[in-house]
């Protein structure tokens, strides 16, 4: 893949290591009067356990799911407006999931968020309500307070090192500390687009780019991940916007899609979209040159092919396009 269409890159700063600062936990905090229980799931004296137990939230609950700061603890928990009380099924679905000690509480409705939320912590378990002051420091997709320099620092550091290490799951985490924590960077924004791709979260993706500009550009972040990793949903999801792409990069997506499928006549009809939208852009221009090679159009492919050699374009696709251009000149 990574020879038609490119690979998203991944910027991420690289400061030097802080600190990690989330807030003052001394905050006051008033009494709940409100009914909604929570359910407690994890809790620890750690930030970083608390985050490691997020990898195992149930991916249809997790954005239900915080990290809240009680005292030296830091407790995982799930609440859902929709449910005041917490059904026994939501209950059984934590315990499959390895969350073996839960109990049930009623938490303060003031608490402040910070950042993101997804093991098991010696906390007892009881089902009886139980109405806590506690301070919440991480809430999915939640305004929150801005953060210092050290805190975003850390956080950019620990994204760029947990991709490296192809631990997409914690990545994800820390992104959506980092876009929960108000940092405005719209490579922030793509790299988490990319990672909802590779996980196939289509509909965290729209809910994150709902109303921002240039849309396609996260559209196409996204497609890259899913295609990476798998996904099936590429077409589901970039059709709608492709009357809107003057890019043609979304139809190059498209094109791949189909060719992965070996739906070779869909994926060439996308291909020759991508190329009449924009017959400048190198990875396009490949991904279609290989579209007509393929159909034997000889003469037409090595033209296409000598136009990538001579193009501004990455020294892998012009090796290519040279190699096949020594090749099918064999052939004639």
């Amino acid at each position: 893949m990574r020879n038609i269409i490119g690979v998203l890159i991944i910027a991420v700063c690289t400061m030097s290591a802080q600190e990690l600062s989330l807030g003052d936990s001394s905050d006051n905090v008033k009494k709940s009067n409100l009914s909604t229980q929570a359910l407690q799931v994890h809790s620890s004296k750690t930030l970083d356990s608390a985050i490691e137990s997020l990898k195992s939230v149930p991916v249809f609950h997790k954005q239900h799911v915080g990290i809240y700061q009680s005292g030296e603890y830091y407790a995982t928990r799930y609440s859902n407006p929709a449910y005041p009380k917490i059904p026994r099924w939501i209950i059984n679905d934590f315990k499959k999931a390895k969350f073996n000690t839960q109990f049930i509480l009623v938490p303060d409705p003031n608490n402040k968020p910070i950042g993101h939320a997804r093991k098991k912590e010696s906390m007892p378990a009881t089902t009886k309500s139980a109405s806590v002051n506690t301070t919440k420091i991480m809430q999915y997709n939640t305004q929150v307070s801005t953060l210092d320099e050290h805190s975003k620092t850390r956080l950019m550091m620990d994204a760029q090192k947990a991709y490296e290490q192809r631990d997409y799951t914690q990545a994800t985490i820390y992104y959506e500390m980092m876009v929960a924590s108000d940092i405005k960077d719209k490579q922030i924004l793509l790299n988490l687009c990319y990672l909802y791709g590779r996980e196939g979260s289509s509909t965290q993706m729209e809910k994150l780019v709902e109303g921002k500009r240039g849309v396609n550009d996260y559209y196409y972040a996204y497609g890259i991940g899913a295609l990476e990793s798998g996904n099936r949903d590429v077409y589901m999801i970039l059709a709608p916007q492709l009357a809107y792409d003057k890019s043609g990069r979304l139809a190059m997506l498209c094109g791949y899609f189909y060719e992965r499928e070996n739906n070779l006549a869909r994926s060439a009809s996308f291909y020759k979209i991508a190329y009449t939208a924009n017959p400048n852009d190198p990875y396009i221009l490949y991904a279609y040159a290989r579209s007509v090679d393929m159909t034997g159009d000889v003469n037409n492919a090595i033209y296409l092919y000598t136009q990538l050699s001579n193009m501004n374009s990455s020294e892998e696709i012009k090796a290519a396009s040279r190699g096949r251009i020594s090749t099918l000149r064999n052939t004639q």
